[in-house]
């Protein structure tokens, strides 16, 4: 009888914090709606979507000297496929919209979790551990693209090897480059169709934005681009090159740290590659994003959530953490990071541990199993 409640406990728990999870967020949406920072970031793309609408400039003239002397409040510098996209949300006003992005978003983050093939007490436990993850508390109040970017990685994951999956990326590139390090991942297993849907994705992509912008808007985001100054010294980025900073250590170390993230996630992707397992390379990708970009904000590891998938599917039970690894000190999390590229490679199905865990003998004395 004791061992019967036992069962029914362990299969009630995931339903149990998942429910938590849902107070949680419910709680933390009371508390950030309205409070300083709310909607932060959301407001600049709101801006440049409401621009657009009244037939101005996407980037006004000085967007490049306000970023380099340090004025980011309100600055839009992504491509024009985000502004667009928005464009419907200018029929609300400014606060309705930041609020319909902010509850948005939250869906969003449990569709990310749905979309996880995964069992289904792993997305609930994770559902619960990302509602008391830093990172995303931080970007759900924010306003900014973390969460819907984890949504598209969980569907990269599920769909991996179908053009869906690369309409996914496609999507995910018009707001942060360092996740072509999924496209390196699809071309190493030769996910032949993933690379071919990422590519008519993000031509039409494209062309969907030119009656609206036109040529010049792509060009004059590129000459923006160009003129940012180092992008790696801006507040509130913890790559690996900031942590050694904080110990004392100047350039040129901490640049060549910086790189080296850079070079470590292609060589992990390529590791993971050669183990001829396309979910490890794409799960692999996913996370060394983090770290295929000179920069990186705390609310980025929100893409932690998709390690610790991973690793918990696994039987893992410590792969939960990772996300909440995003609590530490910012100038640590550049270590985080690379904790979260490379936690998948010591995961392995709960199948090949126990298989590990017996000596050749009892191995070869056992009936092969249908």
């Amino acid at each position: 009888m004791a061992l019967g409640y036992g069962l029914a406990l362990r299969r009630l728990a995931p339903w149990l914090l998942a429910a938590l999870g849902v107070a949680v967020l419910v709680t933390s949406a009371l508390l950030f709606v309205g409070s300083a920072g709310f909607g932060y970031d959301y407001l600049a793309y709101d801006d440049a979507a409401r621009r657009l609408a009244t037939g101005a400039p996407l980037y006004p003239p000085g967007t490049a000297e306000a970023y380099n002397s340090g004025a980011f409040s309100g600055l839009y510098l992504y491509a024009p496929p985000l502004a667009i996209a928005l464009i419907p949300m200018t029929a609300l006003s400014a606060d309705q919209a930041t609020l319909v992005w902010f509850v948005g978003r939250i869906l969003l983050l449990g569709v990310g979790c749905a979309l996880l093939p995964v069992r289904r007490d792993v997305r609930l436990v994770l559902w619960f551990v990302a509602s008391i993850s830093f990172p995303v508390l931080y970007d759900l109040n924010l306003g900014n693209l973390s969460v819907v970017l984890f949504a598209l990685g969980a569907a990269m994951w599920r769909w991996n090897g179908t053009p869906w999956a690369g309409v996914a990326l496609a999507a995910a590139l018009t707001v942060r480059f360092p996740f072509g390090l999924v496209g390196i991942a699809w071309i190493l297993t030769r996910r032949v169709r993933s690379i071919v849907g990422a590519v008519i994705a993000g031509a039409a992509i494209a062309v969907a934005t030119l009656p609206i912008v036109g040529i010049v808007g792509w060009i004059d985001y590129v000459t923006i681009l160009r003129s940012l100054e180092d992008v790696t010294t801006g507040p509130h980025n913890f790559t690996l090159g900031t942590t050694l900073a904080v110990i004392g250590i100047g350039a040129p170390l901490t640049t060549a740290a910086t790189l080296g993230g850079i070079a470590g996630s292609v060589v992990a992707v390529a590791v993971a590659a050669r183990r001829r397992d396309p979910e490890l390379a794409v799960v692999v990708a996913l996370a060394g994003a983090l770290l295929f970009a000179p920069f990186f904000h705390p609310h980025y590891l929100v893409a932690l959530l998709i390690p610790a998938a991973y690793v918990a599917n696994r039987g893992h039970r410590w792969g939960y953490a990772l996300p909440l690894l995003g609590w530490l000190p910012g100038d640590i999390l550049g270590v985080v990071a690379v904790v979260g590229l490379v936690a998948p490679f010591f995961a392995r199905p709960p199948g090949d541990q126990l298989a590990a865990a017996e000596t050749p003998t009892k191995r070869t004395a056992r009936a092969p199993s249908s």
